[in-house]
């Protein structure tokens, strides 16, 4: 009895043990979906912080974007920061407009841009398109730069601005033309002397119906649908011949001159093209009939090419003319700068792809010119690598300026119709006006915060790209929760800033949302530095994949001890007459704990199990299998193989079926090890067909607990297929136990039965 106690004794120190492991295991700032905020933390330190890029851009006398980053400061260091900027702002108006910039810059925003106009002045728009606007308009930057730059890739923009009217300005010339819109059949317009249209020609096909063709009891629709139908099927059955005339840009107008002469058009499906051919006009012809012209633009070969619209006349000049300042002034990165140029040399000579990119890139502008000053949006440029940041920084704005448009757009709708209300009914409809106007201040307010965050986190991490990746591809684990996703995903960019140049750009890298620590993980967060925490915190930013491996294997370790702790210092059981082989025994904890630690990892990581953006279930409660054949069809099953979660899910369906096979193992080598007859064992073993079947029972509980979970919760599609695989390893196990374990031990206690029964008095 003493040897005993000493025994349990000894083995107490088993729970320290596991308490230690346990507290490394789950401590350790790692996991498969998210990133540790506070390996973010460590990977910070000592990086280039918010605070010392707003120095490095008041050293470069740069207030503008200073301000922009002001709000992500530290608070101690933000009302300094906010004394220098005032300061600097009233020995130097002009700087509150240009946002700052070298004493160049301020010569060149005085002198050739002319300052801004006392409009924009008075009403505190100092973006920088009103900047460019009034150096197109009053200043003579263009003419400077044209006479004076020497750099191949300004002359180049300047050399693409359109001087009567933007490019594609023939279409209304056209499709107003009487000899074409007045006669139905099928028209091709070749175009002559319209810059980024050289050797190209417009298809069209007209479907007329006249007034005495319409029935009094047809609906307009139903007419029009008639119309549109006939010019579909004039240009479907035509085989090359069709009449010809020729466009002439003669400078702001297009003169439209019947072509004479043998005319073809390349071979063509037009079959085909006639259902893909766009709808550019429909509508009441003035003699009261209808019309519908169907067309596009064909290049030499007889293709059909998009072509998008560019920005406005108006806008488009501006925005050209400063691109060329900001290519001047090295606003842009190198590799920026020369795509710039080669694109808009290439777009002139009729490259489509080059023209439909630089026309992306001057919308792309105009988003952030119309959003920030001068300097902030030169700073932001040049943060930008390649021409593709500034086209994901465009979307990514424009994606987080919606709610503020719809605002606005509301509020117009709104005043529209106070307008034309009676007196009576107005009261109701101003305070509905009063509380959009307060909506929009809020959305606004959410605006600016956000453009701050991406701001920031540009200049913090000059991947542009990357941020936007980061927020598009945030999970989304709910049906419609995109907005809120987005929000997250800015808010773990912020938090990420926060610590340094160093975390943000680790976020992007691993492009995973940030771990919220649950109450485990805060309670071991006290202690977890104590016991070496902050080696395996380095561990899990520079050696990530070893770092997952080494937690694992410590909550693993941490609940193997203490199984052995609670198998040492439990009594044993009064019915329990002799032990299991050791190895069994051994191999049923190691079992044992390996399924804790994986479900250990599903709690700590629920997300695992979440439904991520775009498979989100919303057929309601189906059936689950039917759920997954209708997903095969989407694009998003082709990557839904083997992954990380599905991997997971399905060990934790093994190890279940293990534990269950070493423990009914370990019950037959209890039986096999007692001093009994082969009869009483034969009645033992029956005793326990229940147990030897509980492999079936969990593997069906584990099929119908992930549907319900799949159908209730939205979890991951590629889970379910881990989850199908529980019936699996039941059917297995359960047969392997029975077929290679029992059935030869029986055959052998019922010969041994026979036996004794032969020697039987």
């Amino acid at each position: 009895m003493e040897s005993l106690n000493k025994r349990k004794l000894g083995s107490a120190i088993f729970l320290p043990i596991s308490l230690v492991l346990g507290v490394l295991g789950f401590g350790f700032p790692v996991y498969f979906s998210t990133v540790s905020e506070t390996a973010l933390r460590d990977v910070g330190e000592g990086t280039k912080s918010v605070e010392e890029e707003i120095v490095r851009q008041f050293r470069q006398n740069n207030l503008g974007p200073a301000d922009m980053l002001l709000p992500l400061a530290s608070i101690g260091k933000r009302e300094e920061f906010s004394k220098v900027i005032r300061s600097k702002k009233q020995e130097h108006p002009e700087l509150a407009i240009s946002g700052g910039g070298s004493i160049f810059d301020m010569l060149t925003f005085s002198e050739y841009f002319g300052g801004l106009d006392r409009f924009n002045l008075n009403r505190g728009r100092f973006e920088a398109f009103f900047v460019y606007n009034r150096a197109t308009t009053r200043g003579d930057l263009r003419q400077r730069l044209q006479e004076n730059s020497s750099n191949d890739n300004v002359l180049a923009v300047l050399n693409a601005i359109p001087t009567e009217g933007r490019p594609g300005n023939f279409w209304a010339r056209l499709l107003s033309e009487p000899k074409i819109s007045a006669f139905p059949g099928v028209k091709v317009a070749k175009l002559e002397k319209f810059p980024f249209f050289p050797n190209r020609s417009v298809l069209l096909s007209v479907g007329i119906k006249s007034s005495n063709e319409f029935d009094d009891n047809v609906s307009e629709a139903e007419i029009r649908d008639s119309c549109l139908a006939t010019a579909r099927k004039n240009l479907s059955a035509l085989s090359s011949k069709a009449e010809w005339f020729q466009a002439t840009k003669l400078g702001t107008d297009t003169e439209i001159v019947d072509l004479d002469g043998n005319h073809s058009l390349p071979e063509i499906d037009f079959k085909e093209m006639s259902a893909r051919m766009g709808l550019l006009k429909i509508g009441r012809t003035e003699d009261g009939g209808y019309l519908a012209i169907i067309g596009g633009i064909l290049n030499d070969s007889g293709v059909l090419e998009k072509h998008g619209r560019w920005l406005p006349y108006p806008i488009l000049v501006p925005m050209m003319v400063g691109t060329a300042m900001s290519l001047e002034k090295e606003y842009y990165s190198a590799d920026a700068t020369f795509e710039i140029g080669r694109l808009s040399q290439k777009a002139l000579s009729g490259d489509l792809p080059a023209k439909e990119r630089i026309r992306s890139f001057y919308w792309a502008a105009h988003q952030l010119a119309r959003k920030m000053n001068l300097m902030q949006m030169a700073e932001l440029t040049q943060a930008c690598p390649d021409l593709q940041g500034v086209f994901d920084l465009a979307a990514l704005i424009r994606m987080r300026n919606r709610p503020l448009s719809e605002s606005i757009g509301s509020i117009k709708a709104a005043e529209r119709e106070l307008g034309f209300l009676p007196v009576g009914e107005r009261e109701s409809a101003v305070k509905k006006l009063k509380f959009l106007v307060e909506e929009k201040k809020v959305a606004q307010n959410d605006f600016e915060k956000e453009l701050q965050i991406i701001y920031a986190g540009t200049l913090l991490s000059g991947d542009p790209d990357g941020i936007y990746r980061f927020v598009k591809s945030y999970p989304v684990f709910v049906k419609d929760g995109d907005e809120d996703a987005a929000v997250a995903a800015l808010r773990d960019l912020k938090t990420a800033m926060s610590f340094g140049q160093g975390a943000i750009q680790h976020l992007l890298e691993l492009n995973r949302p940030i771990h919220d620590d649950g109450p485990l993980e805060s309670l071991v967060a006290q202690v977890f530095p104590i016991l070496g925490g902050n080696v395996l915190t380095y561990l899990s930013h520079s050696h990530r994949d070893f770092a997952i491996f080494l937690k694992n294997f410590l909550i693993i370790s941490s609940f193997f001890f203490f199984i052995l702790f609670i198998a040492k210092i439990l009594p044993k059981p009064n019915y329990q007459r002799s032990e299991s082989h050791f190895f069994l025994r051994w191999s049923r904890r190691v079992s044992g704990a390996a399924l804790l630690g994986l479900l250990s990892i599903l709690i700590l990581e629920p997300t695992l199990l979440q439904s991520p953006r775009g498979q989100v279930s919303v057929a309601g409660f189906d059936f689950a299998l039917a759920n997954l054949l209708a997903y095969a069809n989407e694009e998003s099953m082709a990557d839904q193989n083997l992954t990380i979660v599905t991997a997971i899910v399905a060990g934790v369906f093994l190890l279940i079926q293990i534990v269950i096979f070493m423990y009914c193992l370990s019950r037959v080598s209890q039986i096999k090890n007692e001093e009994l007859k082969a009869g009483l064992k034969l009645g033992l073993l029956d005793n326990e067909e229940n147990l030897f079947d509980l492999g079936l029972y969990v593997g069906l509980g584990g099929t119908v607990m992930s549907l319900i979970l799949l159908l209730v919760l939205d979890v991951k599609q590629d889970a379910l297929i881990g989850a199908y695989t529980s019936t699996l390893f039941g059917i297995l196990f359960v047969a392997a136990l029975k077929i290679i374990i029992i059935r030869p031990y029986r055959n052998h206690l019922l010969v041994k039965q026979a036996g004794e029964k032969r020697y039987e008095p």
